[in-house]
């Protein structure tokens, strides 16, 4: 060291470092403050927050899926009740039993409203047909104008019985009042569930004439 200089003298050496580590504890003191605020205070509330969507959302989809479940039980409802119309229906068209004196009653009303005489309506006995329904075989011979014989099959469709025509023959008749009449010779079948016992074509007799 040349003569007439002075080192320079070191002041604060251990206040500098006393305030860095009062610094240094200030910064993880707030660290742990703000971690402990999240945790405590924050972190409920995230997870309350959480669960609530996921709540929600479950709750969204039960919503969906019983919605589904209402509209399938809806269609079910109404299937059903279409179903029930059509054994309602059924039940009409091919009764429990043969009731062939109610058949020719509604078809000798049937004939009156079409305007066509009988002259003969035979039934033949029920049969069963592999395990289907009982048919009862009908021949008819029915006289009167074109219109009045075409109307008479229409409204056969229409019956609450049901009548399948098999086979129709046509014949030129006498005119009547110079209109032309034809004779119209029809056999088909009715249909039942089942036979009754004791129906024969022999019950056709105690009715009156068809088409009187």
């Amino acid at each position: 060291m040349k003569p007439g200089r002075r080192a320079p003298k070191r002041t604060g050496g251990a206040g500098g470092s006393t305030n860095r580590a009062m610094i240094a504890l200030a910064v993880m003191g707030g660290l742990v403050l703000v971690y402990g605020w999240n945790s405590f205070f924050l972190a409920p509330k995230n997870r309350a927050k959480a669960a609530a969507v996921h709540d929600l959302s479950a709750a969204r989809t039960e919503e969906q899926t019983l919605k589904q479940n209402l509209a399938q039980l809806k269609k079910l409802a109404a299937d059903t009740k279409t179903r029930e119309a059509e054994l309602v229906r059924l039940g009409r068209l091919v009764p429990a039993d043969p009731d062939v004196a109610g058949a020719i009653l509604a078809l000798n009303d049937t004939a009156n409203q079409a305007q066509v005489a009988w002259s003969s309506f035979v039934p033949s006995t029920p049969a069963a047909s592999g395990g289907g329904p009982v048919s009862v075989g009908i021949s008819m011979k029915v006289g009167g104008s074109f219109s009045q014989v075409f109307d008479y099959l229409r409204r056969l469709e229409l019956l609450d019985r049901l009548v399948v025509i098999d086979s129709l023959q046509l014949a030129g008749g006498s005119n009547t009042g110079g209109a032309s009449r034809i004779d119209a010779d029809i056999r088909g079948r009715m249909f039942s569930a089942a036979a009754t016992a004791g129906s024969s074509p022999s019950t056709a007799a105690a009715l009156p004439k068809a088409g009187g």
